[in-house]
């Protein structure tokens, strides 16, 4: 009954969104924003918009863990970063379930799915990962903007599904939405890599990461070194299968730049020691 009940909510807010959307710049046509290309949702929603794709997100992570909200589990990593982690390694959750305290109620549903189900921590896997791609694929049609949305859509159908094809299809949208984001064409690779086995293909999403990244930082924009190592890892990893000792030494060099301190900058340590 929850699921219903969310979607009922979720379908009854933006259709309230968009009919007051087409009756502001009537009453208020001399005072609307005249940025061009600004849609009806942006001027009415605004950082709702955002709101509610992350709201759907979360109830899609609480399906996953069986009700239990994703922030009562401590993750090692970033969801998505779990799910695309090292070359033929698939999502584990071992040791990462610590007993933390109960956050405040975040949403209205909270104290409800507190009191009428028990939050036992599980996992969705297989056919029953069909549930949660409504939920993700809402989240990004209401924002195109949400990265996290794509990148977990693409992880269940790769991982939980086994359809890469799929899931490179959802990240191929992503990349056309958010041209300048390198974690979607990591994840890109990490499955063309992992699960089609093209190498090349793989190459070429982790090259315009690195390309996207690099310029992300020369724009002073605010960049995550973690990400690059990440993007590192992988080129020294294809440089070291192709024997190019060239381009694996030029990718170390910027891995010890980032002055990071982790298990995989000591796996890139180690691929040019042997």
């Amino acid at each position: 009954m929850r699921a219903p009940l969310h979607i009922t909510v979720a379908t009854l807010t933006l259709a309230a969104a968009l009919a007051l959307g087409q009756m502001l710049p009537r009453v208020f046509a001399d005072r609307m924003p005249q940025t061009a290309g600004t849609s009806l949702l942006d001027q009415v929603f605004g950082e709702a918009r955002r709101m509610i794709s992350d709201g759907m997100i979360q109830k899609a992570d609480e399906y996953f863990h069986g009700g239990v909200r994703i922030a009562d589990c401590t993750h090692a990593e970033t969801h998505a970063e779990n799910h695309f982690a090292l070359p033929e390694t698939d999502h584990a959750h071992a040791d990462e379930h610590d007993a933390q305290p109960a956050a405040p109620p975040r949403d209205p549903w909270s104290w409800i799915n507190a009191h009428i189900h028990i939050a036992g921590h599980r996992h969705m896997d297989g056919g029953q990962a069909r549930e949660l791609i409504p939920w993700y694929w809402a989240a990004v049609r209401v924002e195109p903007k949400n990265v996290l949305a794509y990148l977990l859509c693409a992880s269940v159908i790769s991982q939980e599904l086994r359809r890469p094809s799929e899931a490179l299809r959802i990240l191929e949208e992503g990349i056309r939405n958010n041209p300048g984001d390198a974690e979607l064409e990591i994840d890109a690779g990490c499955i063309y890599l992992n699960r089609m086995h093209n190498s090349s293909a793989a190459l070429a999403c982790f090259e315009r990461a690195h390309v996207k990244w690099t310029q992300a930082q020369e724009a002073q924009s605010p960049v995550d070194g973690d990400l690059k190592l990440r993007i590192l890892f992988y080129l020294c990893y294809l440089a070291k299968q192709r024997n190019d000792t060239a381009a694996l030494g030029r990718y170390f060099a910027e891995a010890q730049a980032l002055n990071i301190q982790s298990g995989r900058f000591t796996a890139i340590q180690k691929m040019t020691e042997h």
